[in-house]
């Protein structure tokens, strides 16, 4: 019996067939590619971050609109590119930090004669949120301008303006009562203690979220950046305009008037080591785990232990230069060594219970610390410092 040939009508209708099921196929594959694209750029890259990024910077972007995936420096368009990008950086960061930390002693110094019922230092952890709101907003722009410029405003300003170290030492003064006439009651002293928590984490949160929204009026670039004319004059200026501060700043200290030490020349030579340290300390360690950021954790412990080690030698005689000296340390390298900005970065990028986590499990390292190293001289029955301004 012969075989029935396919009539041609078959032929094309089973041609359509498989073309319609192979462009389905291919429209499949498409889909998933893209699906794996998006998910890459919202998820946070596990791969190590330019040197001219910091990464708990990052981490706080979780509470903003998804950002597109981030390109290393070299590639990102802007109008000035440094030559040496990790000289800059560290350049920029010494330049900020001398100024982040005269901020700080600055509106601490004026809130100390206002007549607000809060504390001065409140408004230094503020301005600091605030402007870091801002350039968590605006790290794009700022980016284009010039990738070292988002590390010195972060890292270098906001991190130096801000401080946890003397936060921890204002709580510990306040429960132990040192700063109150004796025989106040230690549940005036523990209400007092807890006041400064909630007002510092409190003004600090609301002030990001102002400097997050001031971002969104200020407008954005529009056009992609081209190269502008005097890269070698900006190279040279963002790789020496750090160490010329920093030397400026050792020749005030050493030829400088003798009031000069204990108010500020002494806390901007210490200053730079400290933000610097910082900024290596959080790179390393803020990757080790996305869920509790160990850099910045580390740096405001170990700076909290260092500013009360500063605190108990206070207590002791010394000469004007020595007290100087311990106070430098205390407001420069403590001060720059821990932050408070970068930490509500962090806490609005963790979740709810890790955020919780995070800030109790730090709160509670800091007050351990003090109690440790000063607890026992305060309470046995001394109670005020040697040192003026000492904790």
């Amino acid at each position: 019996m012969a075989h029935d040939e396919p009539s041609s009508d078959e032929a094309t209708l089973d041609d359509n067939r498989r073309r319609n099921t192979r462009d389905l196929e291919e429209g499949r594959h498409e889909q998933r590619g893209r699906d794996e694209k998006r998910s890459r750029d919202i998820t946070p890259s596990t791969e190590p971050r330019p040197a001219t990024e910091e990464p708990p910077l990052e981490t706080g972007t979780a509470s903003l609109p998804p950002r597109p995936k981030q390109v290393p420096p070299t590639e990102v368009p802007a109008y000035f590119k440094p030559s040496r990008p990790k000289i800059s950086v560290h350049s920029l960061l010494i330049f900020a930090a001398i100024w982040g930390v005269l901020a700080r002693l600055g509106t601490t110094w004026i809130g100390k004669f206002s007549s607000s019922a809060v504390f001065p230092l409140v408004w230094a952890q503020m301005t600091g949120c605030l402007v870091m709101g801002f350039a968590i907003r605006k790290k794009d722009d700022i980016e284009k301008i010039s990738p070292p410029f988002f590390v010195m405003l972060g890292t270098g300003f906001c991190g130096s303006l801000t401080t946890w170290s003397t936060l921890s030492s204002e709580i510990f003064s306040a429960f132990a009562n040192l700063k109150e006439p004796a025989g106040t009651s230690r549940f005036t002293a523990f209400m007092s203690g807890m006041s400064i928590t909630v007002i510092t984490l409190v003004a600090s949160l609301g002030a990001f979220q102002v400097g997050v929204h001031l971002g969104t009026f200020v407008p954005s670039f529009r056009k992609t950046p081209h190269q502008l004319p005097g890269q070698l004059a900006f190279n040279l200026t963002t790789m020496l305009i750090g160490p010329l501060f920093w030397l400026g700043a050792l020749f005030l200290l050493i030829f400088g008037p003798d009031y000069y030490r204990p108010r500020a020349t002494f806390a901007i030579v210490l200053a730079p080591p400290g933000a610097v340290l910082r900024y290596h300390i959080s790179r390393q360690l803020n990757r080790l785990n996305p869920k509790f950021p160990y850099g910045t954790f580390a740096c405001n412990s170990i700076s909290s232990l260092l500013f009360a080690v500063m605190a108990l030698l206070a207590r002791h005689p010394r000469s004007p230069l020595g007290c100087a000296a311990l106070g430098g340390v205390q407001d420069g390298f403590c001060g720059c060594l821990s932050t408070i900005s970068t930490m509500i970065v962090e806490l609005r990028g963790l979740k709810t219970g890790q955020s919780y986590r995070y800030f109790i499990v730090s709160w509670i390292t800091a007050q351990v610390l003090f109690v440790v190293v000063l607890g026992s001289w305060v309470w046995s029955g001394e109670r005020a410092p040697v040192c003026a301004g000492a904790a």
